[in-house]
């Protein structure tokens, strides 16, 4: 059941990663961001990794 839902999670998750990248490189070098954004884009990174792995767990487990 997992498995047709799980890349539809992966992208919205995904999604993000895009926005902060686009908008972090596209900015002048000369703008320095402060650290609270990667620490806060760390944090998202790390419960995304948590959320995917759970799930990929459970769809694992319904196919055996």
């Amino acid at each position: 059941m997992w498995g047709k839902y799980l890349w539809k999670l992966r992208l919205i998750l995904f999604m993000p990663y895009l926005i902060f990248g686009t908008w972090a490189f596209s900015a002048s070098k000369d703008d320095d961001f402060p650290l609270y954004y990667w620490i806060s884009l760390a944090v998202y990174v790390l419960i995304c990794s948590i959320i995917l792995h759970k799930m990929e767990k459970k769809e694992k487990k319904e196919k055996e």
